[in-house]
């Protein structure tokens, strides 16, 4: 019992008193780092992120403390503040593959394609995320063509007329489109019910396929939520589908025969139409 109470008083005197001078730090950081792992496995992810962030205060090489803080930070999208703790771990090890990956990750999302496609060729052939480089490589390498397309597009005003209004959409290709949805930045979004495809068409009127997933099947009404997933209508499969931003696809709501879907901002909501048993259906994002 008398141990307990001194480890209690300690690290409350280290929470609440903290004096550098008369104390070991790295030994007060592994106490941090300790409690934070703790309160981390208690759900108190704040408290955790703030003594794992202590831990680092006192000793800015804590390797374990900068990948646990990463790691948190990344679950609850704070990316910005992860890199800090992420670029410090390459300067710790610079051949870290995960710490490189999720760099890369981060900074796609961002937009900083050049960025992502630099720091992912630093990821060696033998490391478990080089595969996982590879695909992200291909990524953007793909959207970066796509750049290069609509800015030449955009130079030729290829969806206006004469009058500057906009053109009508030539939908040949895409056989049996059905739902529709429009992203924030303008990109439009087809479904192509007979060939189980989704395209984006650019606010430049560039066609492309973006997703045909093997889990799309009789896909009829779209949506966009607020971070750019996409949902589908999927009718033939009883469900609705979630394609994220990233491009990967899941199950997200079992659900008879749904038809049409409408994403509410205001909410954060996404109601869908159930055509086989006439019942309008929510969902709180």
């Amino acid at each position: 019992m008398k141990k307990n109470l001194i480890i209690s008083l300690f690290i409350l005197m280290s929470l609440t008193a903290f004096n550098p001078t008369f104390a070991d730090t790295k030994e007060d950081a592994t106490i941090f780092y300790n409690e934070a792992i703790d309160l981390y496995r208690q759900d108190d992810v704040d408290k955790s992120i703030e003594l794992f962030s202590k831990a680092i205060e006192l000793n800015p090489d804590f390797y374990e403390a900068h990948y646990n803080l990463a790691q948190i930070l990344m679950s609850v999208n704070k990316n910005e503040e992860a890199l800090k703790s992420l670029e410090k771990i390459t300067k710790l090890r610079p051949n870290d593959s995960e710490a490189l990956y999720n760099i890369a990750k981060i900074q796609y999302k961002q937009g900083f394609l050049s960025n992502s496609y630099e720091t992912l060729k630093k990821i060696k052939e033998e490391a478990p995320q080089y595969e996982s480089a590879k695909l992200l490589i291909s990524k953007i390498e793909k959207r970066q063509n796509e750049l290069n397309l609509e800015e030449k597009l955009k130079e030729n005003k290829t969806i206006l007329d004469l009058t500057g209004k906009a053109k009508a959409i030539n939908l040949e290709e895409i056989q049996a489109p059905s739902g529709i949805a429009v992203d924030i930045r303008g990109n439009i979004y087809v479904a192509s019910f007979s060939e189980n495809k989704v395209y984006k068409i650019s606010i430049y009127g560039q066609k492309t396929v973006y997703s045909e997933s093997s889990l799309i099947k009789g896909p009829i009404g779209l949506a966009i939520d607020k971070n750019d997933n996409l949902y589908i209508a999927n009718y033939s499969a009883n469900n609705i589908i979630k394609i994220s931003s990233t491009g990967s696809s899941s199950v997200f709501a079992e659900i008879q025969k749904p038809y049409c879907l409408i994403y509410d901002a205001g909410h954060n909501r996404l109601y869908a139409t159930e055509q086989n048993t006439n019942k309008l259906v929510k969902f709180d994002l």
